[in-house]
């Protein structure tokens, strides 16, 4: 390496890397990311979840050239559990003000260990696939997904809320109530795809920029999202309630939660229910 990885200045140079499955020395990887030259002078690393969301070839410069560091990750940990606190408070606040709280802890651990498993499969299927990427590379990647996800969660709160405050009834029948909650908990789901997609579009980056030329980047960024949504529902469906039935009492989980699974449930009783107009 021509450089110390932790130095700042304008004549620092990245290390080259080298990848055991796709060749060796990635000379155009050099062009497809962008290091900054001053680091650690103009870039706070405290904002790093608003740099990753406004200038990312920089992120993906800090991250090849390993200058990120275990505290840079704990802070997007930080972010991503403060926006779904937020997100998870209003999401649950038409049913009670304690599942909105138990819903702000939930969401939070939810993002959190989908992250921590997907990133373990992320990064074998990324030896099978002979990306070229180590476990640390994995890990900031997926990371940097969820980040992003935790943006537009963020963002579109005041809309969930909105929509909350102005479209649920406190006080109906019970098929009102029924239709309420099943048409405000395919809200929320489509709101999590919505993030969680568009977030991917930080994987494909990723890969694009730092996997070793040759590899099958459409293919691993497909079983990547295959592995996000099976595991992101499934969880979910542990950690449920997050919206809450006016029908079951407020708890911070079923004592069923081990029972069935994410798609019988939406697909086999929450659709049909809506398709038939709360019949």
């Amino acid at each position: 390496m021509d450089g110390e990885p932790g130095r700042c200045g304008a004549g620092v140079q990245p290390r080259r890397l080298t990848s055991p499955g796709c060749g060796s020395g990635l000379d155009s990887l050099e062009r497809r990311v962008r290091l900054p030259s001053r680091a650690c002078g103009f870039l706070p690393m405290n904002y790093l979840p608003f740099r990753l969301l406004n200038d990312r070839d920089t992120f993906w410069g800090l991250l090849w050239s390993r200058r990120l560091s275990g505290s840079d990750l704990l802070r997007l940990m930080v972010f991503i559990m403060v926006a779904c606190g937020v997100y998870g408070a209003i999401m649950a606040g038409w049913r009670s003000p304690r599942l909105s709280l138990y819903v702000a802890i939930k969401l939070p651990l939810l993002f959190l260990a989908t992250t921590a498993f997907v990133s373990v499969f992320n990064w074998m299927l990324g030896l099978v696939f002979r990306t070229g990427l180590d476990f640390r590379t994995t890990i900031w990647m997926v990371f940097s997904a969820m980040t992003l996800a935790s943006w537009i969660l963020i963002s579109l709160a005041p809309v969930s809320l909105l929509f909350m405050l102005s479209g649920v009834p406190a006080l109906g029948t019970e098929a009102e109530l029924q239709y309420a909650h099943n048409g405000i908990l395919v809200t929320h789901i489509l709101v999590l795809a919505l993030s969680g997609v568009s977030a991917l579009w930080v994987l494909r980056e990723g890969l694009v920029r730092l996997a070793a030329p040759g590899c099958p980047v459409g293919l691993v960024l497909l079983t990547w999202i295959g592995m996000f949504a099976f595991v992101g529902c499934q969880m979910g469906w542990i950690l449920r309630p997050f919206v809450g039935s006016p029908f079951y009492p407020v708890a911070f989980m079923r004592p069923d939660c081990l029972e069935r699974n994410f798609y019988e449930f939406v697909f086999g009783e929450v659709m049909p229910y809506l398709l038939q107009g709360g019949r």
